[in-house]
């Protein structure tokens, strides 16, 4: 073992240095003259301040480094609480109350909630399954009503949608086909075949091709004692006299029947029945005693295009064409109780007074030198139906056209206002059917009446509005008087 050498251990030994610098020792090894300090005196006061200044700096710079969440949370938290403030749950009502509290919190959208509320009846009626089941607003319910009366405002004329050539330009016009009795426009002279080309008078003018169907006849429309202001372009040969027309609307009864007698067989009344509300009645005895005085004794009922109508319409008359105690119609209600209605003496009062059936009223029309026919189409429903089942069940005349569209069923409507809300619900309350066999039949309620005669319109024919067929051009109407004449 060799021996061991002792070896300096650094710092034993004073360095080298510069003789201007000490030899270095160890700090706590150094020794240094001690000087005393006054010992500084801090207020009680002045502790407390600097010590609730330090905690507030501490939370300030924890809240700024969290302000950005934490204010994204507390916004939220505020809002989802003023959401669900006052909206009390119910089963059903709880989502419009709940929706309506997020709008009113979150949309910048300037909200109509009477809108809002008709538009979500109106789809929640709609889901139902009644397909026939309908919210009315209480605008389009006083409509409603009023068009079941007969009555309507405006200047008092029906039209349609057709086009004319105007300077070597086909141009879309409304066509008038028809000058309700002491309306506005007769009294100012408007003529059926009048055509409308435009809304306003003059720098006004905008054409119905510019406007659309839709909107120009928008346009036209218009609350009693307001004024209507259109051009009207009138055949002239083979030009056009234009005519400004300044026309004050007011109330108006409509005329849901038209007749007339055939252009070739004058031993032919024609009558159009649009529909069957509270005035058809009344018209069809005005055209049948007219059309007899002209000395008709064939028929033919169009009923094509005609949607239904009122009950009590229908039942009156058809009065005139079946026997007292014949069975109109059976009606089946959703409880499955039966209620069957029969010809009989009627007395209504107020609106329904058109509707009345005296004792000389039945079978006014049910006459052995008169023959009938009834005209049917797809579009023939409801209480137009009833009638060509009636005509076909008695044997009252032949049918003739295409298979009817099946609407056996009864809507009732509900006014709305007494259960604190506005407008009226339409419902399915029943289904009904024909007088055949005491109104025990199997009905026709999606299936439709097909007629003794099937006879589909030419495309020619159909290719134009109906109204503008002459008598030469409508075959169904020609295969109708076949059947007169057979």
């Amino acid at each position: 073992m060799s021996e061991k050498q002792e070896q300096p251990i650094k710092g034993s030994e004073p360095e080298k240095r510069n003789a201007d610098i000490e030899p270095s020792v160890c700090e706590c090894h150094r020794e240094e003259p001690i000087q005393t300090r006054e010992p500084v005196k801090v207020s009680l006061f002045t502790f407390v301040l600097t010590t609730v200044s330090l905690i507030l700096a501490a939370v300030m710079i924890t809240f700024t480094a969290c302000s950005a969440y934490l204010k994204k949370e507390y916004i939220t938290s505020q809002i989802e609480q003023e959401t669900q403030q006052d909206v009390q749950y119910s089963e059903k009502g709880y989502p419009f109350e709940l929706f309506s509290r997020f709008l009113e919190v979150y949309s910048f959208a300037d909200t109509d909630e009477d809108a809002m509320m008709a538009a979500a009846l109106k789809a929640y009626i709609s889901a139902s399954g009644d397909r026939y089941a309908y919210y009315y607003t209480s605008e389009e319910y006083t409509e409603l009503m009023m068009a079941n009366a007969g009555e309507t405002q405006g200047i008092g004329i029906n039209i349609i949608y057709t086009t004319a050539m105007v300077n070597g330009n086909e141009c879309d016009v409304i066509k008038v086909i028809n000058v309700m009795k002491d309306s506005p426009a007769q009294k100012f002279g408007l003529r059926v075949g009048d055509l409308i080309y435009g809304v306003g008078i003059g720098e006004e003018l905008e054409s119905v091709s510019s406007l659309g169907y839709d909107r120009a006849v928008a346009m036209l429309k218009g609350e009693s004692g307001t004024k209507a202001e259109f051009v009207v372009l009138r055949p002239d040969d083979d030009k056009y006299e234009i005519i400004n027309c300044e026309i004050v609307r007011a109330k108006v009864v409509a005329e849901s029947v038209y007749y007339r007698v055939h252009s070739t067989d004058k031993s032919v009344g024609v009558v159009k029945i649009l529909q069957f509300d509270l005035t058809t009645p009344e018209n069809i005895r005005s055209a049948m005693d007219y059309l007899i005085a002209e000395g008709c004794t064939k028929f033919v009922f169009d009923v094509r295009y005609n949607p239904g109508g009122d009950l009590a319409s229908i039942e009156a008359v058809l009065s005139y064409f079946l026997k007292e105690n014949d069975v109109i119609i059976r009606t089946q209600y959703k409880n499955g109780t039966d209620e069957v209605s029969k010809v009989s003496v009627r007395n209504y009062t107020g609106d329904y007074a058109n509707c009345n059936v005296s004792r000389e009223d039945i079978g006014r029309y049910r006459n052995d030198k008169y023959e009938y026919v009834v005209l049917c189409n797809d579009s023939t429903a409801s209480a137009a139906e009833l009638f060509v089942a009636t005509f076909r069940d008695y044997n009252i005349g032949k049918i003739v056209g295409t298979t009817t569209y099946g609407k056996g069923s009864m809507q009732r409507i509900f006014p709305l206002t007494s259960y604190g809300y506005s407008g009226a619900l339409k419902l399915t309350v029943a289904k009904y059917f024909s007088g055949a066999n005491g109104g025990y039949n199997d009905g026709y309620d999606g299936l439709g009446i097909e007629p003794h005669i099937i006879c589909e319109q030419s495309k020619e024919a159909a290719s134009k509005n109906i109204y503008e067929l002459d008598d030469n051009e409508d075959e169904q109407l020609k295969k109708a008087l076949e059947a007169l004449n057979n």
